[in-house]
């Protein structure tokens, strides 16, 4: 905690060099900062380096597609169909004294809730799909989500062609 202190006051004094000390912490934090900080960039108002503004445009982007209102639509008519029902169902029955109603909405909820239950995969399935079918000209949101699919679908697949060929060179080396 104290080696954070020390480096968030170098941080903000750059003109003050923290007096020099036997920890490695304090020489990590301080050539980190140095390398990240650096007084040119500060005057410039550039207080990140181009690794943490690639993530932060990275971040919103997706933070900007997830929040788009048609998408935030979509998901939310496709977890009433495929969750929602149960909750209000279940809320109802208790309330009007129908076990029946209760009974249904608490066993699907229990399912729901044990592990492995694939229904966000369901869920954002029908999500795409009710985001195709009610808004067909949002284009930008649909050609991220395909863009991403597209590179989800590319890292899988190598990843299961490293694990494969992984266990081939274990299979030879036996």
């Amino acid at each position: 905690m104290l080696c954070f202190f020390h480096a968030f006051i170098q941080k903000i004094f750059m003109d003050f060099p923290l007096d020099s000390s036997s920890d490695s912490c304090y020489d990590d934090i301080r050539t980190q900062i140095r390398r990240n900080m650096t007084k040119e960039r500060i005057m410039n108002g550039q207080t990140r380096t181009p690794e943490q503004l690639r993530k932060h445009r990275k971040r919103r982007q997706w933070i900007k597609a997830l929040t788009n209102p048609h998408l935030l639509i979509s998901v939310a008519a496709a977890w009433f169909l495929t969750n929602g029902w149960a909750y209000c169902a279940f809320g109802l029955g208790w309330l009007l004294h129908m076990p029946v109603l209760r009974n249904i909405g608490a066993v699907y909820l229990g399912l729901l809730w044990m592990p492995g239950t694939p229904e966000k995969l369901f869920t954002f399935g029908i999500a795409m799909v009710m985001l195709r079918v009610l808004f067909p000209k949002d284009t930008r949101t649909l050609a991220m989500i395909r863009r991403k699919r597209r590179l989800v679908w590319y890292v899988t697949k190598r990843q299961f062609a490293n694990l494969r060929r992984k266990l081939s060179d274990k299979k030879r080396a036996e």
